[in-house]
């Protein structure tokens, strides 16, 4: 256990959650062995985006979803929309059966061993909910701190404030669109 006399890993940085959608539907109806080829294949496809690159890394699993980690909103950004791509592409093709839905939101965590905590990474979550299939939303902190333009055709359209449950004010969100 921490005491309050230990120093605190306090990191800036945003925070991405992926969920597949129906996943559970899925598993049911095509057995585990399958659905466990999907995680799979999510988990490389992101890997593949981050190859390379100490812009950002997986935390942890999450069922069928992950955590991943980006030392800046714009390194955030930019691979949340190369994600979303990557799955899309698959998906288009057949290669990949789920859609995939975001969230990512920027501001303070605390480094507990390799895992991060606090309420940068609760509000992330939240606002991974809230998104729909083949969505991705982004915080307004993430908009505020991210320091690039997106590439042609796409847009971060504002959605407006949102209530997440367990925090007490609104959260402004965005979609990224196309």
């Amino acid at each position: 256990m921490t005491s309050t006399t230990d120093p605190i890993d306090l990191r800036v940085g945003s925070v991405l959650f992926t969920d597949l959608v129906g996943f559970t539907e899925f598993n049911d109806a095509a057995g585990d062995v399958v659905a466990l080829e999907v995680l799979e294949h999510q988990t490389n496809m992101v890997e593949a985006v981050l190859d390379g690159s100490d812009a950002g890394r997986v935390v942890k699993e999450l069922g069928d979803g992950l955590m991943i980690w980006f030392g800046s909103a714009t390194d955030g950004l930019e691979s949340a929309v190369a994600i979303l791509n990557a799955v899309e592409s698959s998906r288009s093709v057949g290669e990949f059966p789920l859609a995939i839905r975001m969230g990512i939101h920027h501001g303070e965590a605390i480094a507990r061993g390799e895992d991060l905590v606090g309420q940068t990474i609760n509000i992330a979550a939240r606002v991974s909910d809230l998104a729909g299939p083949g969505e991705l939303l982004v915080s307004e902190t993430v908009v505020t701190a991210a320091d690039t333009d997106l590439d042609p055709g796409l847009s971060l359209e504002p959605i407006g404030p949102a209530v997440v449950k367990g925090v007490q004010e609104p959260v402004w969100l965005y979609l990224l669109t196309t």
